[in-house]
């Protein structure tokens, strides 16, 4: 029997936006002393089973098309992977998709707060709060990406560790 990882499903925008995003996630991991990570929204979490028989059911959710993933400005939270972040609009293409993923992979329903992580940390609010309010941040607050691939990745441990196990492009038909 395969051993038991952790995993979660990511989308993954692409082109221009993806290399602003990396750029301020590694600058601003630099100036908190966090992890850098790739610039995507976690459309599934908690996923528990073996990588490729996962991977097998993401490959059977078939062609799609991209995804909007339009920012709402930028929020913090308590929790350290969401320490300070972009909301995403709730969109019904993206509810649908996220749908279908938990369909596909046999997934529990949880909560949703779409969003794209920036900072994972365990800062106080008023630095998290700085944050938020830096021009960099700002500067990408009301954007709109296209996700170019829908990934899942293993998730186990650090997030330097964290690495991709499959993925799919998302295309127009």
């Amino acid at each position: 029997m395969a051993q038991e990882k952790a995993f979660a499903l990511w989308l993954v925008p692409g082109g221009a936006p993806r290399a602003r995003l990396q750029e301020l996630i590694e600058a601003l991991a630099r100036e908190t002393g966090g992890p850098a990570f790739a610039p995507h929204l976690t459309l599934l979490g908690g996923l528990r089973g073996d990588g490729g028989d996962l991977a097998a059911k993401l490959r059977s959710l078939g062609p799609r098309g991209p995804i909007a993933l339009e920012a709402q400005g930028p929020a913090t939270g308590s929790a350290y992977h969401q320490c300070v972040f972009l909301d995403v609009a709730p969109t019904e293409p993206l509810a649908a998709l996220r749908g279908a993923a938990e369909a596909a992979l046999a997934a529990r329903e949880t909560p949703f707060r779409p969003h794209v992580s920036l900072v994972y940390g365990d800062l106080p609010a008023d630095r998290r709060e700085a944050i938020a309010a830096d021009p960099r941040v700002l500067a990408l607050a009301r954007e709109a990406w296209w996700a170019a691939r829908l990934e899942l990745w293993a998730v186990e441990g650090e997030a330097e560790r964290w690495r991709c196990v499959d993925g799919i492009a998302l295309v127009s038909p």
